[in-house]
């Protein structure tokens, strides 16, 4: 017997008033579990309701039934409890399943320049929200919950849970909690968060790991996999990996002034992204003829190929990132980050591990371009007469590898080649180009791609600047 079989004897069982305890509790369960199952037992409630009020059962009953006015009353009187059983059920089913509905949990109290990806929530200003997603590409976005607010800046993924709680899958969010919202969680993949009203800023990369700003107040903070369990206070930091949970050490009481005065180098990280400022980006491919005329080519999709058998499909994708304005003086640590995405185009299973290159165009040759003019004839860093890369106007800054098996994910490239060029270039907007050395002689090979700063799910190319502050203990 199907579980819809079971569920249409339970259902005709009660209906009848003959259904056990058990088999109450049992379709009970069952109506819980389905909207549908229970719509179908209103219904068939409803009917049973309306035939009997009426005077006709719509099942026959096992008595002689008796044909006076009379005896019309009397099978009115002999059915009231079913019917009684029956709406009361309806009505508290019902209700129950109305006090279950999603209900809001917070605000868009505000949003500055925001790009949002997919989600499962609305993104309109003043909207209220129940439990769910929501991916921020770029931009600055406010959400106001009952005791908290929490700002988040472009990237970032975040999760809804309740009024009380929220998941922080990747990038930054600021939070402030108001009196009585003390309790309020931020979840992370490697650290529990529980504001004890403060302001405290969290940061979780694109693998997970978590770094917790105490900006103001108290915060507890629990390890997901150890256990740990810390409580830090005023300007304190903490740090939380898969395996370990860590904290600056605060000054001892007693240090001379000497110490106290000692400046101290620690590092804030930025993010900037192809999103901001001037950045930009775009792919070039080496043929008269771009790869899709015959077929469609993925949107919101950066297309890097390399096939010597078919050179004129090769492609390149040039980023350029806007360090224009920004207050820094020297980098302490650089990483490129890439998103992969499918692009079904070809066949992974073609083309081996493939190694790409990281070039920067050289500050001289760094031509004005954008994404609108980008083609194999205007493109920066291009050897004269060619469509390929002038090993003159460029210079490797790194390299990484793609598995056969995994096109798709998060890329991370730290060289101190990367580091330099990018040191070398602050205040300006440099360019970077990726190519692939992998080639193969298969037609159909695959088309690697990388998520572009309009993908509406994944994050686009982003540079994680480690800056180097000089402060006063």
């Amino acid at each position: 017997m199907t579980q819809r079989e079971r569920f249409n004897e339970l259902r005709d069982a009660f209906l009848d008033g003959v259904a056990s305890p058990a088999e109450t509790e049992e379709l009970q369960r069952l109506l819980h579990s389905s909207d549908e199952w229970l719509d179908d037992y209103i219904e068939h409630a409803n009917q049973d309701a309306a035939l009997i009020w009426n005077g006709i059962p719509n099942r026959p009953s096992p008595t002689v039934h008796p044909t006076t006015s009379a005896a019309g009353t009397s099978r009115f009187v002999r059915y009231m409890p079913l019917i009684a059983a029956s709406l009361l059920f309806v009505a508290a089913v019902g209700w129950e399943w109305m006090t279950l509905k999603p209900r809001s949990v917070a605000t868009i109290l505000s949003s500055t320049d925001c790009h949002w990806g997919t989600g499962t929530l609305p993104t309109t200003v003043g909207q209220e929200l129940t439990s769910g997603r929501l991916r921020l590409i770029s931009g600055i976005a406010e959400l106001q919950f009952p005791h908290a607010t929490v700002s988040m800046e472009g990237p970032v993924d975040i999760e809804l849970i309740s009024a009380e709680r929220c998941r922080l899958h990747s990038g930054s969010i600021v939070g402030s909690v108001s009196d009585g919202g003390e309790g309020f969680v931020v979840e992370t993949p490697r650290a529990e968060i529980t504001d004890r009203g403060t302001k405290f800023g969290v940061f979780v990369d694109n693998v997970g790991d978590a770094r917790l700003d105490v900006l103001e107040g108290k915060v507890d903070v629990k390890h997901t996999k150890t256990g740990r369990q810390l409580t830090l206070e005023g300007a304190s930091r903490a740090f939380a990996s898969v395996h370990a949970l860590e904290t600056f050490a605060p000054k001892k009481e007693g240090e001379d002034q000497q110490n106290a005065m000692t400046p101290t180098t620690l590092d804030k990280v930025l993010h900037i992204s192809s999103a901001y400022g001037d950045g930009d980006e775009g792919d070039v491919t080496s043929g008269e003829r771009r790869e899709g005329d015959s077929f469609p080519t993925p949107d919101h999709v950066l297309l890097v190929k390399r096939a010597d058998s078919e050179p004129h499909w090769n492609r390149k994708a040039f980023i350029r990132f806007d360090l224009q304005g920004l207050e820094i003086s020297e980098l302490s640590g650089v990483e490129l980050r890439l998103e992969g995405v499918h692009t079904r185009m070809g066949y992974t299973s073609l083309l081996p591990d493939s190694t790409f290159h990281i070039y920067g165009v050289k500050p001289e040759h760094n031509t004005d371009w954008n994404s609108q003019t980008l083609d194999r004839s205007n493109f920066p860093g291009r050897k004269l007469k060619t469509h390929k890369l002038d090993p003159d106007k460029v210079q490797l800054l790194g390299e990484f590898v793609i598995p056969q098996s995994k096109p798709q994910g998060q890329f991370v490239i730290a060289d101190p080649r990367l580091q330099q060029f990018l040191q070398d270039n602050l205040g300006s907007t440099p360019t970077l180009v990726i190519t692939r050395l992998t080639s193969v002689n298969q037609t159909q090979s695959y088309v690697h791609g990388f998520a572009s700063r309009t993908h509406p799910t994944a994050s686009p190319p982003t540079l994680r600047l480690h800056v180097k502050q000089t402060v006063s203990n």
